[in-house]
């Protein structure tokens, strides 16, 4: 279920822009992020309404992180009002 696009914020990696070196063991396949930039939703062009999100609610803070975006990836670390996050995919 896909929240109000006014409360939903997206998040978007560009893994040559954002993705930042990491400890991660070299036989792993991805780089994970740190700290992530966001979009609103109507900026995320790039989504369809079937594509697959994680869903963060916090309060009145609303995050996604897209599965094809994850998939890339394999870790997120970021903050929720609450504290450190990590995402996992």
């Amino acid at each position: 279920m896909l929240l109000p696009q006014t409360m939903m914020t997206v998040a978007i990696f560009a893994s040559l822009a954002v993705a930042q070196e990491t400890t991660t063991p070299k036989s792993l396949p991805y780089t994970a992020v740190h700290d992530p930039q966001f979009i609103g939703a109507p900026e995320a062009t790039f989504l369809n309404a079937d594509d697959r999100v994680i869903g963060l609610m916090s309060g009145s803070v609303a995050k996604a992180f897209p599965a094809g975006i994850l998939v890339q990836h394999g870790l997120v670390e970021d903050r929720s009002p609450t504290g450190p996050i990590a995402i996992t995919w």
